[in-house]
């Protein structure tokens, strides 16, 4: 299947959601469920959770989260899993800044090094929240 190109997602609307998305939680820090975890113990995220029957149930990481409330859909999320967030960006999303992309992509790593999700776009961003 085709991936989708989001064509509303802006700089602007993606930094946004960002900022609105780590607000409201800047102290949590991501886990994917017991479940999907993978077993090499290596630092990862999943955009898409599942239940325990494979189901898509929920955004998972902080990217995965704010690209759903920007209208992507679960599934085609899921499609891109593994993918880091640049890539992701980069297919979704093509005419964002390099900047804009570098911040996600940093989020992202951040994130999956288990910061909370406020340091780590502290880091990403130098705005805090």
């Amino acid at each position: 299947m085709a991936t989708v190109v989001a064509t509303k997602i802006t700089d602007e609307s993606l930094l946004s959601t960002l900022r609105d998305v780590v607000s409201e939680r800047p102290e949590y820090i991501y886990s994917s469920p017991e479940h999907m975890q993978v077993p090499d113990e290596r630092a990862t995220c999943f955009y898409v959770h599942k239940d325990e029957d494979g189901s898509n149930v929920a955004a998972g990481c902080a990217i995965g989260v704010v690209l759903s409330r920007l209208g992507v859909p679960l599934e085609e999320l899921e499609r891109h899993e593994g993918s880091g967030a640049w890539t992701l960006l980069g297919k979704l999303a093509p005419k964002l800044k390099r900047r804009t992309r570098d911040q996600l992509s940093s989020m992202q790593t951040n994130q999956d090094s288990g910061e909370p999700w406020g340091l780590a776009y502290a880091k990403a961003t130098g705005e805090t929240i």
